[in-house]
């Protein structure tokens, strides 16, 4: 789906943005489950390093070279999902 958002299983079935948007219903989630996501699937540099057992700067040469996406950055910290760096340990 080029220019936009949605869900596409193969190239027969493809779900647009606006369908999802028209059709969707919405998930109740309380802080509490969104605070056990973060705790449980958010990991900072420092624990990728210890993941994929090597050094910080490694991470930021990955997160350069577009091989490992933060979910956020600063200038103090960079954020992960977890699965995405596992991924990325099986690579």
């Amino acid at each position: 789906m080029t220019g936009g958002y949605g869900i596409a299983w193969n190239d027969d079935v493809t779900i647009s943005y606006s369908d999802l948007y028209d059709n969707g219903k919405d998930v109740p989630l309380s802080s509490g489950d969104f605070t056990r996501f973060v705790h449980f699937r958010v990991i900072n540099a420092a624990e990728a390093a210890e993941l994929l057992n090597c050094s910080r700067q490694y991470i930021n040469e990955l997160v350069k070279k577009k091989k490992l996406t933060p979910i956020k950055s600063s200038d103090k910290n960079t954020l992960f999902l977890k699965s995405d760096v596992l991924k990325r340990r099986r690579e």
